[in-house]
C-alpha cells in the first residue's frame, strides 16, 4: 500500500499550515518527491505486516478530501483562510473576502467544542491575525459574517473552547491576547446594555486568566462582576488563589482570604480542602505546599465585621491527602510536622496514611504486616480500618519510588489481610511490571485482569508507558497484534498521546519499514507537542537516518519525512546526518542534505563553517569532484560565511583527493597570504597534495626546510606526511635517508608504520 505522504499532506505535521489540497496524483509516494538522483525506490516490505494502527485518522468521504486523499484533521479545519491572510498581510496582496474569513474563524472554534484539543503557538497567531483583521472590517461585515464572529454566543463558544484547550507554552501569551479581545467584546453593549457578561462566560475567562499566570487579573474580574457570583462550584475566589498558589504567591494567598471577609465569605476548612485538591488534581505540588500554608478562618460573624476570625488547623483528611502527595513527591521531611499533628498512635483514622508513612521510612510488606498485627492487637476495629485504598496507595509508593522489589510484597498483603484487590490495584500492579519491563507478566495481567477498552479512560498515562514498553521490548514485532488492540481505542477516541509513547511507536515502525503508518502516527500530533516533546520523536528519526546498518534508500526516504516533519531542526543535527551519507559512500546524497541547509530561510539554520569544513572532508573521502565543485560554488555565493583556515583546509584535501593538485596548491597559497594564516593541520595536508603533485618531491623538501626554520614543532605525524609524499613520488633514496634520520630529526624512532 502506498503512503498519503505528500509536501502538503505533511505540512500539518508540525501544523505550521493546514492542509490544501490540490488535484494530484492518487497516493503519491514521499518518494516521489526525491531529487533525481536517488535511485529508484525499491520495495522491502516483504516480511512486514500490512496490518495498519491507523484506520480512524482518515475518512475518504470527507467532503474536504478528494479521492484517495487524507480527510482533513479536526486541528486543521478553517485553518487555510487564515494562512491565506497571513501571507496577504505579509506579502501586501489581496486578502481573502470576509465571508470565508468569518466562516473559517466560527469552524476552528465550531469543531472543537466537544474535544479542544491542543492550540499550538502558529494557530494561535492566525486566530490573533483573523481577529483584528476582521474587527477592523466590523463595520462592513453582513449580519450572517457579524454572527459567526462577534455574536454573544460566537464569543462565549470562543472563551470556553480556549479555557478547555490545552495550550502550548509558545501560544499562551497570543491565547490571553485573544481573550481579552473577545472579554471586552462581550463587555460591550449587545442590546442589553453594557457589562452583560454571562456568568458561565465571566467563570471561563477567570479560569483561563488564573491557570495562565494571570491571578490577579483575574481577581479583578471578580471584583468588577460580584454579584454574579454567588452559589458558583467551584468559587471563583478559589480558581483565583489556585493562580496565586502556582505562582507561589504566599502573601496574595493571604490577601485573597480577607477580601472573603470583606464580602460576608469564609475561606474555612472546606474551602481550604476544595483548594488542596484542586491542585492535587492537577499535579501542582509545590502548589499544594504553598496553598495548604494559607491561614484557615472560622465562621464569619455579620454582628461583629471588624473582629478577626479565629484561625483553625486543616482538616484530617486534607492533612492525610497533602501528607500522602508529599511522600509521592519524596518531601517526606516538609511533611514531618504536618502527620505529627494527624491523631497519634493505632489510630483507624490515620491507620492507612500511618502505613504508608512508615514505608516511606524503609518498612516493607513483612514489616507493615508485623506492625499491623501489633495495632489490631490493641484495638481490633484498626483490622476492618485497613482498605485496599491504603494497600493501593503502598503499591503505588512503591511505583513512583521504582522499587522493584517493595511492590510484589506489598501485593501480597492484599490477601494476608483479607482485602479485595479492585481495578487500581490491578493497574497499580500492571504499571510495576511495565517499570520492570517484564513483558510475560504484563501479559498475563493485561488478559486476566485489565478491560483493555477501559484502560485509556481508567489510566491513560499508564496505558502510554505499557504501550512504550511493548514498542521497545525485544519481542516487538511478536506483540505488534498487542500493540494494535491496544491503540485501535485511543484512535477512536483521538487521546492524545505523550510524546515518548509516540517516539517508541515510531522507532518500532521505522524498523518495520512502514512510513505510511509513520507518516499517519506523526501527521496530527507533532503539532500539539513542544519543542522538547518533539526532539524526543525527532531523535528516534534522526538515529535511525544515523543507522549505517540500514539500507541507503531506507535511509533517504526517512530523511524526506524528517525534513518535511521538522523544519526547525538545528545546524548541527543537520550536519550528523550529511556526514552520515558521507560514510555511506554516498556523497550525492550528503550534498543534497548540505543544500537543503544552503535553502533554509532562517540564517539560523544555514550551513556554518564547521558545516562546510565536514563537507569538503567528506567529499575528499569520496573523491567526489562533481560535488565538490558544486559545494565549493555554493561557498564563493555564501556570504554570510567567513574563509576560515579549516574551511580552506578542507577544500586543499578534497581537492587533492579529486585529483586536482594544483587546485590545491592554489588554495594553499591563499592560505599563506590569510590573516589567519596556516595551521599544523595545513601542512600535514601540505605534504597530501604533493603526493600527487607533478613536483610534489622538491615542494615538500622545500616545506620541511621552511617549517625547521620558522621553529614549527614537527611531530611523528607530520614527519611521516613528508616521507609519505616524497614516497608517493618516487624518490625512494631521499625516503630512506628521512627514516634513518627520523630520530635526530624529530626525536622519536621510527616505528613498523613509518
Amino acid at each position: 500500500m502506498q503512503s498519503h505522504l505528500t509536501r502538503q499532506v505533511f505540512r500539518a505535521i508540525i501544523n505550521n499550515e493546514p492542509l490544501h489540497f490540490s488535484r494530484c496524483r492518487r497516493n503519491q509516494l514521499l518518494h516521489t518527491i526525491s531529487p533525481t538522483r536517488v535511485r529508484p525506490w525499491a520495495p522491502v516490505l516483504g516480511n512486514t505486516s500490512r496490518r495498519t494502527f491507523f484506520a480512524f485518522n482518515f475518512n475518504p468521504s470527507n467532503a474536504d478530501a478528494g479521492e484517495g486523499q487524507p480527510a482533513t484533521l479536526p486541528s486543521e479545519k478553517g485553518l487555510q483562510p487564515m494562512t491565506d491572510l497571513k501571507r496577504s498581510l505579509e506579502d501586501k496582496s489581496r486578502a481573502p473576502p470576509s465571508h470565508t474569513l468569518t466562516k473559517a474563524f466560527q469552524i476552528f472554534f465550531a469543531t472543537r467544542v466537544e474535544n479542544p484539543g491542543v492550540i499550538n503557538g502558529f494557530q494561535a497567531r492566525l486566530l490573533s491575525i483573523t481577529w483584528r483583521h476582521l474587527k477592523a472590517q466590523q463595520g462592513e461585515l453582513d449580519d450572517r459574517e457579524f454572527q459567526d464572529v462577534f455574536s454573544v454566543e460566537s464569543l462565549e463558544k470562543m472563551l470556553f473552547v480556549l479555557q478547555e484547550a490545552e495550550c502550548l507554552p509558545e501560544a499562551r501569551a497570543t491565547i490571553l491576547k485573544i481573550a481579552r479581545y473577545v472579554y471586552a467584546e462581550l463587555r460591550a453593549d449587545h442590546g442589553f446594555g453594557v457589562d452583560s457578561v454571562s456568568r458561565p462566560a465571566l467563570l471561563a475567562y477567570i479560569n483561563l486568566l488564573a491557570s495562565n499566570g494571570c491571578p490577579a487579573e483575574a481577581r479583578l474580574v471578580i471584583l468588577n462582576f460580584g454579584g454574579r457570583f454567588r452559589g458558583a462550584k467551584p468559587s471563583p475566589w478559589l480558581t483565583v488563589m489556585k493562580g496565586f498558589a502556582m505562582a507561589d504567591d504566599n502573601r496574595q494567598l493571604r490577601n485573597i482570604t480577607r477580601e472573603f471577609e470583606k464580602y460576608g465569605m469564609k475561606f474555612d476548612q472546606a474551602s481550604h480542602e476544595e483548594l488542596i485538591n484542586l491542585l492535587i488534581e492537577q499535579g501542582q505540588f509545590k502548589a499544594v505546599q504553598t496553598a495548604y500554608q494559607c491561614p484557615i478562618t472560622g465562621a464569619f460573624d455579620p454582628s461583629t465585621p471588624n473582629k478577626m476570625a479565629d484561625i483553625i488547623e486543616p482538616s484530617i483528611s486534607t492533612k492525610k491527602n497533602v501528607v500522602k502527595q508529599a511522600i509521592l513527591n519524596s518531601e517526606t521531611k516538609w511533611a514531618e510536622p504536618i502527620f505529627h499533628s494527624l491523631p497519634q498512635g493505632p489510630v483507624r483514622e490515620t491507620v492507612g496514611i500511618t502505613l504508608l508513612w512508615e514505608a516511606a521510612h524503609g518498612s516493607n510488606a513483612s514489616s507493615l504486616a508485623e506492625k499491623a498485627k501489633t495495632w489490631i492487637a490493641s484495638d481490633e476495629q484498626i483490622q476492618d480500618a485497613i482498605t485496599i485504598a491504603d494497600v493501593n496507595s503502598l503499591i503505588q509508593y512503591a511505583n513512583v519510588s521504582r522499587n522493584h522489589e517493595l511492590a510484589p510484597g506489598f501485593v501480597r498483603l492484599v490477601e494476608q489481610w483479607g482485602l479485595v484487590p479492585d481495578q487500581e490495584t490491578h493497574l497499580l500492579r500492571l504499571e510495576s511490571y511495565i517499570q520492570a519491563g517484564a513483558v510475560e507478566q504484563t501479559l498475563e495481567i493485561l488478559e486476566q485482569q485489565i478491560d483493555l477498552s477501559l484502560l485509556p479512560t481508567e489510566n491513560l498515562p499508564l496505558c502510554n508507558k505499557l504501550i512504550a514498553m511493548l514498542c521497545l521490548s525485544e519481542q516487538r514485532d511478536a506483540l505488534f497484534g498487542r500493540i494494535s488492540s491496544l491503540l485501535d481505542p485511543l484512535f477512536q477516541e483521538n487521546v492524545r498521546l505523550e510524546p515518548t509513547t509516540v517516539a517508541a511507536l515510531t522507532r518500532m515502525l521505522l524498523y518495520r519499514y512502514d512510513w505510511e503508518a509513520i507518516s499517519e502516527l506523526l501527521r496530527p500530533r507533532l503539532g500539539t507537542y513542544d519543542d522538547e516533546g518533539k526532539g524526543v520523536v525527532r531523535n528516534v528519526i534522526t538515529d535511525f537516518i544515523l543507522d549505517l546498518g540500514q539500507k541507503d534508500q531506507d535511509v533517504w526516504d526517512v530523511y524526506e519525512l524528517f525534513k518535511l516533519a521538522f523544519p526547525q531542526t538545528g545546524v548541527d543535527v543537520r550536519t550528523r546526518i550529511m556526514s552520515s551519507f558521507f560514510e555511506r559512500k554516498r556523497s550525492d546524497l550528503a550534498v543534497l542534505v548540505f543544500g537543503h541547509m544552503r535553502q533554509a530561510e532562517d540564517p539560523r539554520r544555514r550551513p556554518k563553517p564547521d558545516t562546510y569544513a565536514r563537507c569538503f572532508q567528506g567529499i575528499a573521502r569520496n573523491s567526489d569532484k562533481t560535488n565538490l565543485e558544486l559545494v565549493h560554488n555554493m561557498l564563493k555565493l555564501d556570504l554570510e560565511v567567513n574563509l576560515t583556515t579549516r574551511i580552506q583546509n578542507g577544500l586543499m584535501l578534497a581537492y587533492a583527493a579529486c585529483e586536482m593538485p594544483e587546485k590545491s596548491m592554489e588554495i594553499f597559497r591563499q592560505i599563506l597570504g590569510s590573516d589567519e594564516g596556516p595551521s599544523n593541520k595545513t601542512i600535514g595536508i601540505f605534504f597530501k597534495v604533493c603526493e600527487k603533485h607533478h613536483n610534489g618531491a622538491q615542494e615538500a623538501l622545500k616545506m620541511l626546510k621552511k617549517v625547521k626554520k620558522v621553529g614549527i614543532e614537527i611531530d611523528r605525524r607530520l614527519y611521516t606526511g613528508y616521507i609519505e609524499a616524497v614516497a608517493a613520488q618516487c624518490e625512494f633514496d631521499v625516503a630512506t635517508t628521512a627514516i634513518d634520520s627520523m630520530q635526530a630529526e624529530i626525536g622519536v624512532p621510527p616505528t613498523s608504520t613509518t
